[in-house]
């Protein structure tokens, strides 16, 4: 089955991007080829994972035996020169379901699994509507007890659950959606998490500190000792979250002169956060900060704890449910939990308090919490046994296979509850109507001059969306008139350049009635900075994916625009007459056509060595290695001469990027395209196969 997951996704952190980044690898492991759509590209520094090129494997997966696999797809990030407007806001919905409703047209998804409701299920819902396909929605804490509090959001949370093909919930929370308005049948319990066991085990490789470790404002920390027994804290910081009550416990523990490491992965950004209080605790020198650890990683972190400490308390929304204990349980280090987590489990039954976990009733009471971290420093082999033994609640209560079977049977129930149509409305209308808003200057002159083969076409031909009449008459006239061995030669083969010219501006100029592709292949991430070697020399130039370049035996250009070339003021009217078509003489032509998003006219008369940079745009190679393969191309050998021919193709990039003819996109070494990979085909060596459309 073909998915696509709108939701939180790595490098974002926390609990939703750990679910869905492990529900999509397992339905992918599965066979099902799953498609997510994220911002995650845009995520604060507060809350970002750190990604390597080493971990693209996991990022986005593929299952050679079962055929499976995961692509992500971000939208273009924000820039005010592109996306500003007054109040300035990221239109992160409008992004999402852009991008999400080209992803299930291209894709041919089944269905749309939206995660949290802000930005997800209202992008999610937009898409499939204008998809015709059923939508799964499924919420968190936050969106359902805190955002769907707010009145201004809440109306449209709730008719997107009333009108959504299936609602995931938990069975004590039903009665709150059928308050709603959503229909029971349309209702379905929410699938228990199970823990990955093959990665969250006491087998996992603990991590290298020393190799990642930073001081808590950045710096350089004193030499890691791993002998020492170490404190471990993931995840989001604050006062809730007992992030200040360890601090300050420990601190105690510190002045009665017991050595220990703190380590904390938590990131930079939330390392300068807590800078201060680590240095009134005199705890400095003693905390090691790592970056925000992928999902597939945080075993190693955990294993180079000897225990891990959650401590979240008086926490505003009642109904969340944090993972990290369990993730503690699995991989065998000490879990030392606080009162109100703990009286939260399902499966709190199996705690043997001293035994397999330690339980801080209250972490404001950093006397007893100092107390037990005292006592987990000073004997850290009875707090490995603990740890060993809690892995026997997480044997007995994990089942990652069973929450993937779960998930697979609702994708299923949800791809079922109405049948598949990605048919956008009928826009046909009669040829003759699509040829007078089309091409209504070219038909009145083929209409005075070629009446017969006119009238033929409008007899057969078909009611059609106006781009696709305007293609096929063109196809028909031209073949007519190379079939018609009475006409003159020169008068018609310059009429048959106007017509493959007008053929190429109505495609330029039409977006294709099932939708069509995205304009570009990856995510510009120059920004609109200035076009220099320093500036996009490591970033790909990638040409748009309807970039179609031309060429024409007679220069018939000038017969059908007037004024500024690329801007508003087109006109796009055929103003040649019979006797000009005749003294047209041959004049070998290159023009550049492109289909804009908002199609404003884009026609660019180009010469070879112009058609060699554009065609060369194709994501194989950075600018730099384009610099090269210019000067190697056209013969640069000095020094001087390849300076001059560098200025001369950067000004080309320049204006090409000015145009919006290119966009420069990032690939990261060894992985994948930061933003997103728009289009599914790769050739091997990485290059973007742009369609033709």
């Amino acid at each position: 089955m073909k998915i696509c997951i709108l939701g939180k996704y790595p490098p974002i952190e926390g609990g939703v991007s750990t679910h869905t980044f492990w529900m999509a690898r397992g339905l992918a492991e599965r066979g099902h080829e799953v498609h997510v759509v994220t911002n995650a590209d845009e995520v604060e520094p507060m809350f970002r994972m750190s990604l390597e090129p080493s971990d693209q494997a996991w990022y986005s997966s593929q299952f050679d035996a079962t055929g499976g696999r995961v692509r992500v797809y971000n939208p273009e990030p924000y820039s005010r020169r592109a996306m500003g407007h007054i109040p300035s806001s990221n239109p992160f919905v409008t992004k999402l379901a852009s991008v999400a409703t080209e992803v299930v047209r291209r894709q041919a998804c089944e269905v749309i699994l939206a995660y949290y409701y802000e930005p997800y299920g209202m992008a999610g819902w937009l898409a499939s509507r204008w998809t015709r396909r059923p939508l799964l929605v499924k919420h968190a804490g936050s969106d359902l007890d805190r955002l769907c509090a707010v009145p201004d959001l809440a109306t449209a949370y709730k008719e997107v659950l009333r009108t959504a093909d299936v609602v995931v919930t938990q069975p004590r929370l039903m009665p709150r959606f059928l308050g709603m308005g959503v229909k029971r049948e349309n209702i379905q319990a929410d699938v228990p998490y199970g823990v990955p066991r093959k990665v969250f085990n006491p087998q996992a490789q603990p991590l290298n500190v020393a190799a990642l470790a930073r001081s808590a404002d950045g710096s350089e920390p004193q030499p890691y000792d791993s002998s020492l027994p170490t404190i471990g804290v993931y995840g989001k910081i604050g006062t809730s979250k007992g992030t200040f009550d360890l601090i300050g416990s420990l601190g105690q523990v510190a002045r009665k002169g017991q050595r220990f490491n703190l380590l904390a992965m938590v990131g930079r950004t939330q390392g300068d956060s807590i800078a201060s209080a680590l240095h009134d605790e005199g705890l400095y020198e003693c905390t090691y900060v790592v970056p925000m650890l992928p999902n597939w990683r945080v075993p190693e972190f955990i294993r180079a704890c000897t225990a891990v400490c959650f401590l979240e308390r008086d926490f505003p929304v009642e109904i969340h449910g944090p993972i990290i204990p369990r993730e503690v349980l699995a991989c065998g280090s000490c879990l030392v939990l606080s009162g109100e987590i703990a009286g939260k489990q399902k499966y709190r039954e199996r705690f043997r308090l001293g035994e397999n976990i330690l339980v801080i009733e209250d972490p404001k009471n950093h006397e007893e919490l100092a107390a037990m971290l005292g006592w987990i420093i000073a004997d850290p082999k009875s707090a490995e046994a603990i740890g060993a033994r809690g892995v026997w609640i997480a044997d007995a209560i994990e089942d990652h296979a069973a929450y993937i079977d779960g998930w697979e049977r609702l994708v299923v129930h949800t791809a079922n509850c109405r049948p598949p149509d990605i048919k956008l409305p009928d826009a046909r209308t009669t040829a003759k109507e699509g040829l007078a808003v089309t091409l209504p200057d070219l038909l009145a002159f083929l209409q005075e001059h070629q009446t017969q083969m006119v009238d033929a076409f409008l007899r057969n031909a078909p009611d059609a969306t106006p781009r696709d009449t305007a293609d096929r008459f063109c196809c028909f006239i031209e073949r007519s008139l190379e079939n018609d061995t009475d006409m003159d030669a020169e008068p018609t083969a310059s009429l048959i350049s106007v017509l493959r010219y007008a053929r190429a501006r109505v495609h330029a100029l039409h977006d294709p009635a099932e939708g069509g592709i995205c304009a570009f292949p990856v995510s510009d991430r120059l920004k609109g900075q200035a076009v220099t070697r320093e500036t996009v020399g490591k970033l790909r130039p990638v040409h748009g994916s309807s970039v179609r370049i031309m060429a024409f035996d007679h220069d018939v250009s000038g017969l059908f625009y007037r004024g500024s070339l690329f801007g508003q003021s087109v006109e796009p009217a055929f103003t040649a007459d019979r006797d000009e078509l005749a003294t047209l003489s041959r004049a070998p032509t290159l023009v550049l056509f492109q289909r804009r998003v908002n199609l404003i006219p884009c026609e660019l008369r180009i010469d070879e060595p112009t058609r060699a940079i554009v065609e060369a745009c194709d994501g194989s190679l950075t600018t730099d290695e384009l610099v090269d393969h210019m000067c190697v191309r056209f013969g640069a050998e000095t020094e001087a001469e390849r300076e001059q021919l560098t200025d001369v193709v950067l000004a080309a990039l320049s204006r090409l990027y000015r145009l919006g003819v290119i966009v420069f996109g990032e690939r990261v070494p060894g992985g994948g395209w930061r933003g997103g990979v728009r289009l599914s085909e790769l050739d091997p060596g990485g290059s973007l196969l742009s369609a033709r459309n």
